[in-house]
């Protein structure tokens, strides 16, 4: 058990926003988590305690965490309350700005544009700003002039500050190969917020540059076809056509082959997909990185679960990730042997 006196002069009274977003936070967490403020115990994650508590001025309040994952809750709950309880931006917000790139990604195509089309976690329902992306696939009938693509590119780099601070990812892809998906996938451009500075150097060269094919589309069009939104054009199952499983599995391999290598330096990336490659070898599931996880904990051997669950909670608070390294490494071995690669 935590406990934690805590000076809230400074922010208090808090408006019906920010407990909203301590609730949600506190919410993440299985740990038992109360505030003591005049004789009184209030749950953590009740809207009602918190809105009830009225805490004003120099009004002493303890924080009590008790519960499995304890440290990292009372470290989160603090961090917030020191940080003022600024709630982040939201999907709406990501929606708002999609809604952007929609009006100006019309206006450059014309009628050469397919359609707009979403994937990645805001796609799949758990979207957070503070960690997560925003990844669509833009279908084109015509290939694009050099200019076109510069001014796709050019609409982005602009629109990044309304962005999460992941940024935006985008592939222009021929209707034609979402229809028929080939392997590897051919791209027209391709731009991601860690491209900005190799395009602003030198754009035409980037634009040239970047054009050919990429592994990662085809799980892209798997995941479009399963869970993926239209931002405009015609419906999904009209555009995109299925995935071979071996492609799939080709494109899955490449994406965690190193995962071993790698592992330390993104444990919560590494962990989850490998959990969702796993589900798709075994069950043909395709799942979102949070889903994945869940699938891992109600199917992979008990051994595991410890990673598997700190993965989860990392990537649900947008913490970092507490576990067993040794853990760690033994969880991979067995999911990439799952997979088939050694």
């Amino acid at each position: 058990m935590i406990t934690q006196k805590l000076n809230l002069s400074g922010i208090t009274p808090l408006s019906r926003p920010q407990i909203e977003y301590l609730v949600h936070l506190s919410g993440d967490f299985a740990s038992r988590i109360v505030f003591e403020h005049r004789n009184r115990t209030i749950n953590g994650k009740s809207m009602l305690g918190l809105l009830s508590m009225g805490v004003t001025g120099e009004d002493p309040v303890t924080l009590i965490v008790d519960g499995e994952d304890e440290e990292e809750a009372s470290k989160a709950i603090v961090d917030l309350l020191n940080q003022g309880v600024v709630p982040p931006k939201s999907e709406a917000d990501a929606r708002a700005l999609l809604g952007q790139i929609k009006t100006a990604y019309m206006d450059i195509l014309g009628d050469s544009l397919t359609g707009i089309y979403l994937h990645g976690s805001l796609a799949a329902g758990c979207f957070r700003w503070d960690r997560g992306d925003i990844d669509f696939i833009v279908a084109v009938r015509r290939p694009l002039a050099e200019e076109t693509k510069m001014a796709l590119v050019q609409t982005l780099c602009a629109l990044e500050p309304l962005a999460p601070p992941k940024g935006l990812e985008m592939s222009v892809i021929l209707e034609e190969y979402c229809r028929s998906v080939p392997w590897p996938v051919p791209f027209e451009i391709h731009y991601s917020t860690g491209h900005r500075q190799e395009y602003e150097r030198d754009a035409r060269g980037y634009c040239a540059r970047m054009h050919g094919e990429d592994p990662d589309l085809t799980c892209h069009i798997l995941c479009l076809n399963a869970f993926g939104k239209v931002i405009e054009g015609a419906p999904i199952p009209q555009v995109f056509g299925p995935v071979k499983k071996e492609d799939a599995l080709r494109a899955i391999r490449c994406d965690v082959k190193d995962a071993a290598e790698h592992l330390h330096e993104n444990p919560v990336y590494y962990v989850l997909n490998l959990c969702r490659a796993v589900a798709y070898m075994k069950k043909d599931l395709v799942l979102s990185k949070r889903e994945g996880g869940e699938w891992a904990l109600r199917n992979m051997p008990s051994i595991h679960q410890q990673v598997i669950q700190a993965a989860l909670n990392a990537y649900n608070t947008g913490l970092d990730m507490f576990y067993n390294e040794g853990e760690a490494e033994h969880f991979c071995e067995d999911a990439l042997k799952e997979l088939e690669i050694k």
